[in-house]
């Protein structure tokens, strides 16, 4: 299996998880335009963080799912990387809560044991599961879009129901407090677009070939958001992309596509290659998953001590505080886990 790393892919990481950051920071602070601009319009990275996954995992397992074995030991595989980290964030959230209530309040946590269970079980409690819940959905899907990559008929009626669902999404509110149970229809249709991506990208001859692919995408999906932008503006519907997220609709995900595509051609530039920067972007995005739940943490004592803490009442320095200490925290649980592998 091909293991190697893509600049373009960790750069794109890295600066995912910084922006997603910044979004949950501002979401405290929408005090000013450029405050509101940036929180809302940095909400593609989502796109990206999905983009990023499927472009990986293509990679490495574009012809590993040969039989029901080998695809259930991928399952297995998966599925703890991915719950592991959201479960030791869960209790440790709650546990710092509990023993220290003067610094962390939870931040949307609930003290009952309903509220814990549903939280563990991704079907309900903290909105913070969403996501680890997406890229579950995505896991048990993946293998077989690997395989509708041969079968073109079962891939054009997969890709004419998650099409037509979306686009009902688009056009008509879906009840927020469901879309746990179908947002993995109109996200999957980002991870087929990036199987093809990564398809086209491993056949190129040349770097033009694929800097131009991703203009031209980067252009049409930007073409797509600027209809459906004008289309809600005509209907007095939000511009917001938070209100179009939960499942996400065409507006939406036609603006993530298009940014992701631009900031791939930025991720490809030169300046990427320097050692240190590598070293640097390289280790948040080898790191991004863990970073994503120990953010949520450190928010949590920020918002709390910034009531009796001027200093910290600032957003630029809550986000440089959040994470600089988000990324010490990672490079010493990445030190201790070394340690115990020694042993």
């Amino acid at each position: 299996m091909d293991r190697r790393r893509f600049d373009e892919i960790d750069v794109l990481r890295a600066f995912g998880i910084v922006a997603v950051i910044i979004v949950h920071v501002l979401t405290y602070s929408l005090t000013s335009s450029l405050n509101k601009f940036l929180w809302n319009n940095l909400q593609f990275f989502v796109v990206s963080f999905v983009f990023c996954s499927g472009f990986v995992l293509s990679s490495i397992y574009q012809n590993s799912f040969t039989n029901i074995s080998t695809t259930l030991a991928w399952y297995k595989k998966r599925i703890i990387r991915l719950l592991i980290p959201f479960y030791v964030y869960l209790v440790a959230h709650y546990s710092l809560w509990i023993l220290f209530p003067n610094i962390f309040q939870g931040l949307g946590l609930k003290k009952t044991l309903p509220y814990f269970i549903q939280s563990a079980l991704l079907f309900g409690g903290t909105n913070f599961n969403w996501l680890p819940l997406l890229f579950l959905q995505l896991t048990l899907l993946f293998p077989l879009f690997i395989k509708f990559v041969n079968k073109k008929i079962y891939l054009f009626l997969y890709l004419l129901f998650s099409g037509l669902v979306t686009l009902g999404f688009t056009f008509f509110k879906f009840p927020y407090h469901d879309y746990r149970l179908v947002m993995w229809i109109p996200w999957s249709l980002v991870l087929i677009f990036t199987i093809f991506f990564y398809n086209f990208q491993s056949k190129d001859k040349n770097n033009l070939q694929t800097v131009k692919r991703y203009l031209v995408y980067g252009l049409l999906s930007f073409g797509i958001f600027l209809l459906l932008y004008f289309f809600n503006l005509s209907k007095n519907n939000s511009l917001i992309f938070y209100s179009h997220k939960y499942p996400p609709d065409f507006y939406y995900l036609s603006f993530g596509v298009s940014l992701t595509c631009f900031s791939i051609l930025l991720a490809r530039m030169r300046i990427w290659q320097n050692k240190i920067l590598k070293q640097i972007y390289g280790f948040i995005s080898k790191n991004s998953y863990q970073i994503f739940f120990i953010h949520y943490i450190i928010l949590d004592a920020v918002l709390t001590l910034k009531k009796q803490n001027i200093f910290l009442q600032n957003s630029l320095i809550q986000f440089t505080f959040i994470f600089l200490s988000s990324i010490l925290i990672c490079i010493v649980l990445n030190k201790v886990l070394s340690l115990k592998k020694k042993i």
